[in-house]
């Protein structure tokens, strides 16, 4: 009787806790209550009815197979799961089409593994139990553990995409089709119970494949809508701030054009000083000298964008402490979208200060070459790096930060807009020396 009552309670315990779980790990810092309380209330009502689902499995002495005089079993995990459901729509703070879209997700997760277990215990076979003997148990483990990480990373993408903008009307569309699918699985789901048995296996097979089609159905169908909000977030920031940077250089064009006139002033101050009136040159000099005090604007390129952005990131330079270099020979104006140009040039310095910071004081620098020949424009960042820092991931060097699904984008932006003007984006690092390299392809003069 221990051991029928171990088998009862590991198998109800194999079949609502992995459902459980993944319902409240996309919210685990949402939650609307202390944390301990909510699993407490969870912990007691998965204790209270795993006594008596067990009591019942062993008062019941179920045999192989099923049938309708363990009725009582079905109605105890059907209660679980709606106990279960009121806690986690009750304690979670969250929209409830995402509540909603996680739990449906659970439900096909559960409802897949019940069936590849049940499929397993027929097809070898071996016996059944209510699908609680020990093989079928084991059966239990090893389906669990091998889903288990593409789910949480399914958990994950949905996690990060809630924390979007995105419609409410886009979450309703993808929350029906799992939603639809359950439902269908669970109208046909004594179909193959009649067929012959060379029908059963192809029938079952096909749906099974079908619910695993659903879960990378629905994890393409998050990674995409995290690609878009992201691009989409990417864009709005990217037009503030060349806002910013149009600004700035504006603000630039207007002092060095007051300062151009510091010249006639000096003049006129000469004048009055050869004529000896020294109130008059005493009140002319207090008149023009807030023209004088400012910064200093410094030009490094006619390309007003370009000049800003140059000047903001020496200034970020020397608040940590790093040399800066710039060699810069561009025009006025470049083919290149502003939006492009200022993507691309910030990813670039961005990553090379973030490298400095990560270096010894008396290492940091970098040092930054753009030129254009012809329709050609060519950038190059070279930085010194710590090798130990750098790791490859797909052939590319991957970001060193602790969340890497939030960070490593850098690369593949500044890659992404090579690739849109024709061009190549490479990056090395030889003699603990970091570079990152484009030449771009200007489209010609009236074309796009």
């Amino acid at each position: 009787m221990v051991s029928t009552a171990l088998h009862g309670l590991c198998g109800f315990f194999f079949q609502i806790m992995p459902c459980a779980l993944f319902c409240l790990y996309p919210f685990c810092d949402s939650f609307r209550y202390p944390r301990k309380r909510v699993m407490a209330a969870a912990g007691l009502v998965m204790a209270v009815m795993a006594a008596a689902f067990t009591w019942f499995y062993v008062a019941l002495d179920v045999p192989s197979g099923y049938d309708g005089s363990f009725l009582p079993l079905e109605m105890i995990f059907l209660l679980t799961v709606g106990l279960l459901l009121a806690i986690y729509l009750l304690c979670i703070r969250a929209r409830i089409i995402h509540r909603l879209f996680i739990f449906i997700l659970a439900l096909n997760y559960g409802f897949l593994m019940t069936e590849l277990v049940s499929y397993a215990c027929t097809f070898f076979p071996v016996d059944y139990n209510y699908m609680y003997s020990t093989a079928a148990l084991a059966f239990h483990f090893l389906f669990n553990a091998v889903l288990c990480y593409p789910m949480l990373q399914v958990l994950r993408r949905a996690r990060r995409a809630f924390r979007s903008e995105i419609e409410p009307a886009v979450w309703r569309g993808l929350t029906l089709i799992p939603g639809m699918f359950f439902a269908a699985m669970l109208l046909f789901y004594e179909l193959p119970v009649s067929a012959d048995v060379p029908v059963n296996h192809v029938l079952s097979i096909f749906t099974k494949a079908m619910e695993i089609l659903l879960l990378l159905l629905c994890s393409v169908a998050l990674r995409t809508m995290e690609i878009v909000q992201r691009r989409t977030n990417e864009r709005i920031y990217l037009e503030a701030a060349v806002r910013d940077y149009r600004a700035m250089a504006e603000n630039n064009e207007k002092l060095r054009e007051t300062r151009h006139e510091i010249g006639h002033h000096i003049a006129a101050l000469s004048i009055l000083l050869q004529n000896r009136d020294y109130a008059g040159a005493e009140d002319y000099l207090e008149k023009i000298s807030p023209l004088i005090a400012g910064p200093s604007g410094s030009a490094y390129t006619p390309h007003v964008l370009l000049n800003s952005m140059l000047s903001e990131y020496r200034e970020r330079a020397a608040v940590g402490g790093i040399g800066i270099r710039y060699d810069i020979q561009v025009p006025e104006s470049v083919a290149m979208e502003d939006l492009d140009l200022c993507q691309f040039l910030s990813n670039l310095l961005d990553n090379a200060l973030e490298a400095n910071l990560q270096l010894e004081p008396e290492r940091r620098q970098l040092s930054l070459t753009i030129r254009q020949s012809d329709r050609f424009l060519y950038f190059c960042c070279k930085n010194p790096c710590d090798p130990s820092r750098l790791r490859r991931v797909n052939g590319r060097f991957g970001t060193g930060k602790p969340d890497e699904a939030a960070h490593g984008y850098g690369i593949s932006i500044m890659k992404r807009i090579a690739e849109k003007y024709n061009g190549v984006f490479r990056t090395t690092a030889e003699h603990d020396v970091f570079t990152a390299a484009a030449n771009l392809c200007m489209p010609a003069a009236g074309k796009e």
